[in-house]
């Protein structure tokens, strides 16, 4: 991936200095020739002016000496004709080429130029001829007298390939700016890329505390770690889920298992016939274990759950839940109070709030003496929360039994009930993905005080 980026960066940097460089070296190649030939033209009105002064009053001599200083001191080829003979050729230039001919017999009142592919003397030549003006005191020559100014077009295209030459000088230095700062670049990609891949290879190897780094890279590249790392830490929840959830199964299951062993072989090796009633404690078991079975899976299913909190009414939610209990209530001679404002808003997970209702409930029934109290209390007079109650009158829990009561097959050391010990687990642990909290507390004069906290919507 780093290749391809550097590659493509590398590309577009070269395209765009060549969509720069191209036109820049073009423009500077017509602008050498342009301003070559636009010098030409003026040194040759000006060249012109003083040479038909000199040729004018017959002085021959001194339009030669002005024309050979011109021609060594710049370079260009000075050319005097009229129409019989050449009165002025620079060393380099002769009026028999045929190119030069031409041009002389081509000039008429106005000022000619342009380029000569190739004369026999010279290679390529910008030219500039022009007729000199009337020459009235000159009785020697046979008017038309045409002035030629030459120079070498080889001296601009050294000049030209200078620029072009330059041109690619500055070129290549911009490719290898681009090329470092590409390199860079595709690291400062690349690097948090191969940091993830690497972290993401040590998790699939069983490192389960690796995280992918958060800290380095674009804000793309680090919600993507960030991502990884929520993912990892599911996976390894749904793992220890499941470890747990195997563990405890084996585990809760041993004893049930082997009475139930016991009694069916009890049944077998009796000698008779077993009667309805004997089989009573296998019934019983196998109960047992069902639920146990039921509230393993319970916690299992609740561990892979994604929270996905919604606005509940808990006042509405807990006189709906009390009334549904009610009739319980009555046959077993307990009484059933609900406490609720109108409205209490909170966030929770859609069906969750009814199962910890009716987990809390059932718990308070159990330790709920005949002729007892059961309130259910819902109070929103917390800013952010609001808090639900179960109390019940019943010999209530210790202290340490309070901190101890939602662990998993925590039994408290009174308790005769023939329940999972995972009730308030479920309890503890759905509340806890509906983002609240649970506390047992000691409630007025004697029983217990079973209080959920939630957010208030």
């Amino acid at each position: 991936m780093r290749n391809r980026l550097l590659l493509g960066f590398i590309l577009f940097a070269f395209i765009a200095m060549a969509l720069l460089v191209i036109p820049v070296g073009l423009t500077l190649d017509a602008r050498d020739n342009a301003s070559t030939l636009n010098a030409l033209k003026r040194d040759t009105s000006a060249l012109a002016t003083l040479l038909a002064s000199d040729i004018g009053h017959n002085h021959l001599a001194q339009a030669v000496h002005l024309a050979s200083t011109y021609a060594r001191t710049t370079g260009r080829q000075v050319l005097v004709v009229d129409a019989n003979s050449t009165l002025i050729a620079s060393k380099s230039i002769q009026a028999a080429d045929d190119a030069l001919a031409q041009i002389v017999k081509g000039v008429g009142t106005t000022q000619i130029s342009g380029v000569i592919a190739r004369t026999p003397t010279e290679g390529p030549q910008y030219y500039v001829a022009m007729r000199l003006s009337p020459l009235a005191h000159s009785t020697k020559l046979v008017a038309p007298v045409v002035l030629v100014v030459t120079y070498p077009v080889t001296i601009v295209t050294r000049a030209i390939r200078s620029d072009w030459r330059n041109l690619g000088l500055y070129g290549a230095l911009m490719l290898v700016i681009a090329f470092v700062l590409g390199l860079l670049f595709s690291n400062s990609l690349t690097r948090p890329l191969r940091r993830i891949s690497v972290s993401v290879e040590q998790i699939g190897g069983g490192q389960l505390d690796v995280r992918a780094p958060v800290d380095d890279g674009p804000p793309e590249l680090r919600r993507l770690a960030e991502t990884i790392n929520s993912t990892s830490t599911r996976l390894i929840n749904l793992l220890e889920a499941q470890r747990t959830f195997v563990e405890d199964a084996s585990h809760q299951l041993r004893t049930p298992l082997t009475a139930l062993q016991l009694h069916v072989e009890n049944l077998q090796h009796g000698g008779h016939v077993p009667r309805p009633d004997e089989f009573n404690a296998v019934i019983s078991e196998l109960g047992r274990m069902n639920n146990l079975v039921e509230s393993l899976l319970v916690l299992a299913r609740n561990e892979s759950r994604s929270p996905i909190l919604e606005v509940v009414d808990l006042a509405t939610l807990a006189s709906e839940r009390v009334e549904y209990w009610k009739p319980f209530a009555e046959e077993h001679d307990l009484s059933l109070v609900a406490v609720t404002p109108n409205q209490a808003p909170v966030l929770a997970i859609t069906g969750v709030l009814e199962q910890i209702l009716d987990n809390l409930m059932e718990n308070a029934f159990d330790a709920t003496p005949t002729h007892g109290q059961i309130r259910v209390v819902v109070s929103n007079d917390g800013d952010s929360t609001v808090e639900l109650h179960v109390i019940d009158n019943g010999p209530g829990m210790q202290p340490d039994e309070r901190q101890l009561a939602t662990r998993r097959f925590w039994r408290g050391r009174d308790n005769t009930s023939e329940g999972s010990g995972l009730g308030l687990a479920i309890v503890d642990q759905l509340v806890r993905l509906s983002g609240g909290s649970i506390e047992l507390r000691a409630a007025e004069g004697h029983g217990l005080d079973a209080t959920v906290v939630l957010k208030k919507a």
